[in-house]
């Protein structure tokens, strides 16, 4: 799978922005996904899985060559992984076939001919599972990955400064606070296990703080 020129020019510029904070979040929560999780989350942000192809964390949906999907919010290209996360994502979704795919965010690019091009950050889940969750928990990625972009009203002049004046950042941020809020908690709960349990990234870490 490919991306458009633009897509990984965005990519590139949001990598230096959250270098320094997609490593770990803190505070915890160990309540389990509550029964209503997806039933919070506007029906018109959510599609089935058997409509797309995931290559890695990188994501399309058929037919959808100007839209790149990322199960990372944060990080992508630099953030530290481990050997198994590619096969341990596969796995996952090979099990959990009637698993939807959520936009969490949208982050919008424009060609020269203002054609939009859009990289969209988004959680598998099937029932009470999410695969973003499980790949945090086996210790694929630190948690920090799992936050969507800051918007460009979120972004400090600094950040800002690292997108060139020519380009039109635009974030759509779709799901409630609430939700997002709910959701990192539990990103949260499962880096702590994997971390507890010396898992993937966390297995030669000494635990700091």
């Amino acid at each position: 799978m490919t991306t458009t020129p633009h897509i990984m020019k965005f990519i590139s510029g949001l990598l230096l922005l959250t270098l320094t904070n997609c490593n770990r979040l803190t505070s915890l929560n160990e309540e389990p996904y509550s029964n209503d999780f997806i039933g919070q989350i506007d029906s018109t942000e959510k599609d089935f899985l058997k409509g797309f192809k995931f290559d890695g964390y990188f994501g399309q949906k058929t037919g959808d060559k100007n839209t790149c999907y990322c199960l990372l919010g944060q990080g992508f290209f630099r953030s530290p992984h481990s050997s198994n996360s590619d096969s341990l994502l596969k796995s996952w979704l090979t099990s959990h076939p009637n698993a939807i795919v959520v936009k969490v965010s949208t982050l919008t690019s424009y060609e020269k001919s203002n054609e939009p091009n859009d990289l969209i950050y988004c959680w598998v889940i099937e029932g009470n599972e999410t695969l973003n969750n499980y790949l945090v928990r086996e210790g694929c990625y630190p948690s920090g990955t799992m936050q969507r972009p800051k918007t460009w009203d979120e972004m400090s002049n600094e950040e800002k400064e690292l997108f060139d004046n020519t380009d039109k950042y635009k974030v759509t941020v779709h799901i409630d606070k609430k939700v997002y809020d709910y959701f990192i908690e539990k990103i949260k709960s499962a880096e702590k296990y994997a971390k507890d349990n010396k898992l993937g990234i966390w297995a030669r870490t000494v635990d700091e703080e």
